[in-house]
């Protein structure tokens, strides 16, 4: 995979819960986005039955009203067709739900893919909007029992979202390219 300074990259970090953020990284934004890839996520510290209001609210915050609100402050920079894909996850299909463990954090993304789902039928054109689960990533999230390295993870997310840059409409996939259940 090329290095990103070889490519028209730009990454950019911010504190996506706070408003004020978004609306300065929006105003910083000059040149159209034709894709943007907003990565948010935090899972609870304890079983949700363990974590207190401000919490639970923080976490869903985070996890899934953040980023729409971060996507609809970049909209107006998007390029015509340009491709708008979320970070989510497996454990946010309310169909694959088989488990009770990390509930608020399964809620949270389910809660997202929602959303994601409305802001791409919203759209007043046509864009891709990804929903992505990157797989079960080696990370200080993923833990070191995950089954993918960062880079098959990474390698997989590029290919799918080539893959469907021109494929307007909102889609839920893995990073190999599965299609998953909302």
């Amino acid at each position: 995979m090329p290095a990103l300074a070889a490519l028209d990259v730009r990454l950019e970090l911010t504190d996506i819960v706070n408003s004020a953020d978004l609306d300065m990284l929006a105003a910083a934004m000059t040149e159209p986005l034709d894709l943007l890839v907003i990565n948010a996520g935090i899972k609870e510290p304890a079983p949700w039955d363990h974590i207190d209001e401000a919490g639970i609210g923080h976490l869903f915050l985070t996890n899934a009203l953040a980023p729409i609100r971060l996507a609809e402050a970049l909209l107006p920079r998007m390029a015509p067709g340009g491709t708008i894909a979320f970070m989510s996850s497996r454990m946010g299909s309310v169909e694959l739900t088989t488990a009770d463990n990390l509930a608020m954090y399964r809620a949270s993304k389910a809660a997202l893919n929602s959303l994601t789902r409305g802001f791409a039928a919203r759209l007043p054109a046509p864009h891709p909007v990804l929903t992505l689960h990157p797989g079960w990533v080696r990370t200080d999230m993923g833990g070191p029992g995950a089954d993918l390295d960062v880079q098959t993870s990474v390698r997989g997310l590029v290919q799918v979202i080539l893959a469907h840059r021109d494929k307007p409409g909102s889609h839920f996939l893995d990073y190999s390219g599965a299609v998953l259940p909302w």
